[in-house]
């Protein structure tokens, strides 16, 4: 049995593999059994630093799987809107160009510092050029394609939780087929977010 990485000469490439996504289907490579091994011998109490030391140096992995390895790491609850037992799910609203823009949550607590309640946060503020609240920004604008105040929008924000699950879009055209659960802020974008 293997007792350390020193004695399985891999690159990072084959443990980001293991550690992101499965080997194809098929017979496993001999490497591929190694890795087994290696792992199955990583599991026992004294080998777990050198596991997370292992994962640590991988790198390439995304933040959903960094947040997951620092939550089971200290044992927290998750934060990035997976909801356990009893919570709801986080709402958050992310636009621009692939919705690659975080834009606040949706459903936090007022003293949330990502709530779009918050106005003293990034995502409350009518200041902040990441806020549906600034109708100078692109997406709280009247005329910006990534808009929820430009009922001709093209792109609005996306309504989505911290596993991906998209609900629909943050939009004053309550005719989009595409706004979902965001039917709901309708009224509250009109009278309130979008309001001069």
């Amino acid at each position: 049995m293997l007792d350390s990485l020193t004695d399985l000469p891999l690159d990072g490439a084959i443990w980001r593999g293991v550690a992101c996504r499965q080997f194809p289907l098929g017979k496993p490579s001999r490497k591929a059994e190694r890795i087994t091994r290696l792992m199955r011998g990583l599991l026992r109490p004294s080998c777990t630093l050198t596991l997370v030391v292992m994962v640590l140096v991988s790198g390439g992995c995304s933040p959903a799987f960094w947040g997951g390895v620092a939550r089971g790491a200290s044992g927290a609850a998750p934060s990035d809107g997976t909801a356990t037992e009893g919570q709801s799910l986080k709402l958050m609203i992310f636009g621009g160009d692939r919705h690659a823009t975080y834009l606040g949550c949706l459903n936090c607590s007022q003293y949330a510092t990502d709530s779009v309640f918050n106005g003293y946060g990034q995502s409350g503020s009518r200041y902040s050029s990441e806020s549906i609240w600034n109708h100078y920004s692109e997406y709280g604008s009247r005329y910006s394609t990534y808009s929820a105040c430009n009922p001709y929008a093209s792109d609005p924000p996306v309504i989505v939780d911290g596993n991906g699950n998209a609900y629909g879009r943050l939009t004053l055209n309550g005719n989009d087929t595409r706004i979902g659960l965001g039917v709901k802020y309708l009224t509250w974008l009109r009278a309130s977010v979008c309001s001069d």
